[in-house]
Parts: structure tokens; sequence; C-alpha cells
């Protein structure tokens, strides 16, 4: 939050993020509106529903992103443990065939002339 206002292309990276995270979440800093009064006079737009037009304490999401996050991982905690474990799966698939095949070359004795045209 605390690069959100700085004139370099670096930050406006981090402005874009942050103002999607507040948009897509419904959500105004990380413990609510009042955490953008340490960096900022006023809030950014994205804290309040798109078509607000002036954004204001008073307008502005209620919830923080630590919180609306933290809340989405606990709720979706077992959807996201089944997609580390089918990634691992894979992963171990992957390896199990990789050590097969260089079994596989390491028994040949004899190999083929390719073939030309």
């Amino acid at each position: 939050m605390s690069q959100y206002n700085v004139a370099k292309n670096e930050s406006q990276v981090c402005k874009e993020t942050i103002d999607t995270f507040q948009t897509v979440l419904k959500c105004c800093g990380s413990d609510g509106p009042n955490s953008w009064e340490k960096f900022m006079d006023t809030l950014p737009d994205s804290c309040c529903a798109p078509n607000d037009s002036g954004c204001s304490s008073e307008s502005a999401f209620s919830n923080g992103c630590f919180d609306t996050i933290s809340d989405f991982v606990n709720s979706n905690t077992q959807y996201i443990g089944f997609g580390v474990l089918g990634i691992a799966v894979i992963q171990l698939l992957g390896m199990l065939f990789a050590c097969y095949l260089r079994s596989f070359v390491l028994k040949r004795t004899t190999y083929d002339e390719p073939h030309t045209m």
C-alpha cells in the first residue's frame, strides 16, 4: 500500500494489482478503509462500487482484503488441497515415466541406423 501513489513504472503494477484485488474481492485496504489513512488522504476508487462517483469512508467496502482472502482460503481449503494433491500425482507420474524411459534407453545394446531420404 505504501507504493500505491509512487510515480514509477514498477509502482504502476502495484497500483493495478491492489485496484484489481479490491474491485474483484469487494474489499478495501488490508484491515478496512481506515488502513489507507496512513498512506493517502483519500480512498482509491477501487474501494467503492464502480458506479459510485466519489469514494468516501461511508460508501467504501467495509471488509479488509486480508480478512476477505483469509475467509476465501479457509472456506476452500478442501478444494485447494485436492488441487495440490492432483498436481503432485501428475508430477510423480512424470518422474516415473522419465525413469522408465531412462532405463529402457540404457538397456538397449544395438541402435538402428536412422532412416535417410
